[in-house]
This record gives C-alpha cells, structure tokens and sequence, in this order.
C-alpha cells in the first residue's frame, strides 16, 4: 500500500473518531433531555393529581354551601313568624310585669 493510501486512510480515520466523538456528545445531550422531560412528565403527573384532590375538596365544600343555603332560606321563611312570636313573648312579659307591679303596689296599699 502506497504510503499517500495510509495517510488517507489515517485522515478518514481520524475524521471518523472525529464523528464518533460528536455522535456520543449528541447521545449524552439526549439522554440528559430525556432525563428533564421524564422529570417535567412526572412533576405534570403530581400536578394533575393534585389537582383532581383539589377540586374533590371544591366539590365537597360546595355541597356544604348548598346545604348551608337551603337552611338559611327555610330559616328566612320562618323568620315573619318568629318576629311575631317575638313580639307576643315581649307583650306577655310586660304584661305579666305590669300586672306583678301592680299586684304588689295594690298589697302595699299604694292604690
């Protein structure tokens, strides 16, 4: 083999090393994308479950707040009776106090 042969054949060699070189920088750069990106996937997968409690709770208090609205409503509604009923215990009490003060007074010779 002529040495103007070897010395091409050394040149391409070391073009080759060259590219095999390259080729494994480019692999450990993917690897280390794939490596982020199965970490965002996980991080995503957390948040999604996350998430989902979140509005489990949502749910949950929104049915306490529906149930809490339609007692404040039904006790709304009983409200007009309760301010009469109020205003007759009122009336009763003073009555029956007026009467007591007058029992006393009229015992007490205060006519």
């Amino acid at each position: 083999m002529p040495e103007s042969d070897i010395n091409v054949v050394i040149t391409r060699l070391g073009l080759l090393s060259d590219d095999v070189g390259e080729l494994k920088e480019t692999l450990r750069q993917i690897a280390s994308a794939v490596t982020r990106l199965a970490l965002v996937e996980e991080r995503q997968s957390q948040t999604n479950e996350a998430l989902g409690r979140a509005f489990k709770q949502i749910d949950k208090i929104d049915g306490k707040l529906t149930s809490i609205e339609q007692r404040v409503a039904a006790i709304e509604k009983e409200m007009p009776g309760q301010r009469q009923t109020s205003s007759w215990v009122v009336a009763f009490v003073l009555a029956s106090a007026a009467t007591a003060f007058m029992f006393i007074a009229h015992k007490a010779g205060l006519k």
